[in-house]
């Protein structure tokens, strides 16, 4: 019977060896289970990949964006982690793995060399390797691990802006407009999510004079408590500091009558405090547009820094992580100067050029007197002593764009606006939305030039 059963069992052995025709359905079986998991293992690395790129490129984003307010303004690293974080949720937001990307965030900023460095890493579970749950023990793991980085450069530099702004008589139609422009700066360059800005704007208006309100005193040397016009000597073409000579050098007081109500800000971060003093600009008198042009530049020059609050003092020129600017703007032409005149009591009580008369106080004695003169045209003082400012600026490393706001485009006024800006700076504006495009374009200019250094 033992015998029996085995010979049986050696029937059957040569039955299936010799059977060919079933031999090819166990390796179709395992071949396709090698071409699915084959094809699997192709789809989810698809996935990993597709998922690195969209990490990459949110990675890009999110460095960028802290790259640009680093260039604007001081960013301590938790608020440097909320502005990636912010970029990741805008441009991962349909992301499976945005949660840990998030976790798994990393940056660095190099000061020295302006650059950030941001980088994360992220898993996908993988769909098809894991083979019935078996998968992964055979062929593969899990989940796929993917990561990158991004670096981005930053501005280094700090910006100082000298807004000179044309409030006189001519100005009052257009008002509203030079506030609208004035405001289209400080949204540009000191933008409203600023905290600590790294731009710094002072705003100048100028008629016949400036009105310094309460640093009149000091700079004149308390010959003015309101309005500064001109220096005189050595240094009038200078920004050498107000204690080497009064800038309303003389002993008679002057206070000029048509001097507009407003007031100099000088340099600031505070897009508040800007804002209100744009906001309070009113418009008066004659145009002597180098006594804004030449206090614009004192709130820029390091030599005038005592007279200014320590928060509004202007870096030193050495200083190459600061970049200083000046936008000047008029409307009209240049028609008022100031000279020191010696006279006596009655000469000065009676003192007129051409149709105007001397507006301050005449003492007795003789005295020294700071006369308002009118002149216009090209060669006339008002705009040679214009250009003589602009040319010792641009030598002091001040760039200077300017706007002549009109439609009398080979004016003196415009021909003095074109020769004081550097090349290429020049904005004629024709009409308010001229004016306005005018102001925003330059300071895209100062953003772009500052943002790419």
């Amino acid at each position: 019977m033992k015998k029996q059963r085995i010979q049986i069992i050696q029937n059957l052995a040569l039955r299936f060896r010799g059977d060919r025709d079933a031999a090819v359905i166990p390796l179709f079986g395992i071949m396709l289970i090698i071409i699915i998991v084959m094809a699997g293992a192709a789809v989810d690395v698809s996935r990993v990949v597709n998922a690195r790129e969209k990490l990459s490129y949110a990675l890009d984003a999110a460095a960028l964006a802290a790259a640009t307010d680093l260039s604007t303004q001081e960013l301590t690293n938790d608020e440097i982690k909320d502005v990636i974080t912010d970029s990741f949720n805008a441009n991962l937001a349909d992301a499976e793995f945005l949660d840990e990307a998030i976790e798994n965030l990393a940056f660095s900023v190099d000061p020295d060399n302006g650059l950030i460095t941001v980088s994360s890493t992220a898993t996908m579970n993988n769909l098809f390797i894991d083979f019935g749950g078996y998968g992964k023990t055979a062929f593969g793991p899990e989940a796929f691990t993917f990561g990158t980085n991004s670096q981005v450069t930053y501005s280094r530099f700090d910006v100082e802006m000298a807004m000179v702004v044309d409030v006189t008589g001519s100005m009052g139609w257009a008002l509203n407009d030079l506030k609208d422009a004035s405001e289209s700066v400080i949204n540009i360059l000191i933008p409203d999510s600023s905290t600590e800005s790294k731009v710094k704007i002072s705003l100048v208006p100028y008629s016949v004079g400036v009105n310094m309100d309460t640093y009149a005193s000091t700079a004149t040397d308390g010959v003015s408590t309101r309005c500064v016009t001109e220096r005189s000597g050595d240094e009038q073409f200078t920004d050498a500091s107000y204690t080497v000579e009064p800038a309303g050098d003389g002993s008679g007081t002057y206070r000029s009558q048509d001097c507009s109500d407003s007031v100099l800000q000088p340099l600031t971060d505070d897009r508040d405090t800007l804002m209100d003093a744009i906001d309070d600009l009113e418009t008066e008198g004659y145009t002597a547009a180098q006594t804004g042009i030449g206090i614009g530049w004192y709130t820029l020059s390091p030599n005038w820094k005592d007279l200014w609050p320590a928060e509004s003092q202007p870096a030193e020129y050495s200083n190459t992580e600061v970049l200083k600017f000046a936008l000047i703007m008029t409307d009209g032409a240049f028609n008022t100067y100031y000279d020191k005149e010696t006279l006596t009591y009655a000469e000065c009580d009676s003192y007129y050029i051409g149709s105007r008369k001397y507006k301050g106080t005449c003492l007795s004695g003789t005295n020294d007197y700071w006369i308002e003169k009118p002149q216009g045209g090209y060669s006339g003082q008002p705009s040679q002593r214009a250009l003589s400012l602009c040319s010792a600026m641009k030598n002091a490393g001040i760039t200077i764009y300017t706007v002549y706001f009109g439609t009398a485009t080979s004016s003196s006024q415009a021909r003095v606006m074109e020769e004081c800006a550097d090349t290429g700076k020049y904005y004629v504006a024709t009409s308010s939305d001229d004016l306005i495009a005018a102001f925003s374009n330059i300071a895209k200019k100062i953003q772009q030039v500052y943002l790419s250094q």
